[in-house]
């Protein structure tokens, strides 16, 4: 079976490590980014630019996406110089941002009526794990579809979950990471106040690096917070969005989500103190400026500090 050409929409952080994985794996990869300087990026590992999204579909055979909202989504699908005017029957759409799922059926049912297919492929992991193939797909579509892809996913990522069918995947995306910035709000409070307490922060850390309350966010992120090192892997500003569209999922089931809405509200706070362009953990950064303490480690100073309020 020949190599399929690749379509890559959006060479940012994640986009970009695996438009350029892609490439060294001899695929050929056309891609396409808003931003100038994400693009040359991709250009300088491989990837042959494309002035447009409805370029990018000429030119492939399965057209990937990594972007970062809905609005973008269907402006590179459905808008007007968009994939979904340049399809030919018999392509495949595979979408690996995080966004609702209805944004997505939307898309499928527009390339539908043109002869393609789609999934939905939300991934777990970040850029590093982007670059050396070890994401984790969580595939919502046919299983025949899947199928067609699979040599490529497998490129990307070292698990591949079919969760079921179209928009499964990102429902999967949605609830994982609700847990995981809920877990990050928890763990911010408890270390803030175990500080205020009086306790060392690194001996505290590391004690609860092996107690029951630790989480993989807990373990990934609060070495970087020790040090006072908050770049951003993934932002303050995505977690308030990928918040605001569970609650919105659940709000057309009719679902409260109580504490959902607070951790939502703590991102806010957050973003409105100017930390939306940090990592998520600088949640911590809140509860310090109200506690009036630090959670710092003897290595704090190598990273970038930041204050409540900063710009």
């Amino acid at each position: 079976m020949a190599t399929p050409r690749i379509g890559f929409l959006g060479l940012g952080n994640m986009g970009g490590a695996m438009a350029r994985r892609l490439a060294a794996s001899s695929y050929a990869v056309t891609g396409y980014d808003v931003d100038a300087s994400r693009a040359a990026r991709a250009a300088a590992a491989g990837v042959t630019l494309a002035p447009s999204p409805a370029s990018v579909a000429e030119a492939s055979e399965i057209v990937l996406s990594s972007l970062t909202d809905p609005p973008a989504v269907r402006r590179a699908y459905l808008g007007p110089d968009g994939v979904v005017s340049s399809l030919r029957p018999g392509m495949t759409l595979v979408d690996m941002s995080t966004i609702d799922p209805d944004t997505w059926r939307e898309v499928a049912a527009a390339a539908a009526a043109r002869g393609a297919d789609c999934l939905d492929a939300p991934v777990s992991g970040g850029p590093a794990e982007a670059g050396t193939g070890q994401l984790v797909f969580l595939v919502g579509g046919e299983a025949p579809v899947l199928e067609r892809c699979l040599s490529v996913l497998k490129t990307l990522g070292a698990e591949i979950h079919h969760v079921g069918p179209l928009g499964s995947g990102h429902v999967v995306k949605l609830v994982n990471n609700v847990m995981s910035m809920g877990n990050m709000v928890v763990a911010a409070e408890a270390m803030v106040l175990g500080v205020r307490a009086g306790l060392d922060p690194q001996r505290l850390f590391d004690i609860l690096a092996t107690s029951g309350g630790r989480s993989h966010h807990f373990l990934k992120r609060f070495p970087k917070v020790l040090a006072g090192d908050f770049t951003p892997h993934f932002s303050v500003a995505l977690s308030r969005k990928d918040l605001s569209l569970a609650l919105g999922l659940a709000a057309s089931l009719g679902m409260p989500m109580l504490a959902t809405s607070t951790v939502r509200q703590v991102y806010e706070a957050a973003h409105a103190q100017g930390l939306g362009g940090l990592d998520m953990a600088a949640v911590t950064a809140l509860y310090e400026q109200w506690a009036g303490v630090k959670v710092r480690g003897a290595a704090a100073g190598s990273g970038k500090e930041v204050e409540a309020g900063a710009p």
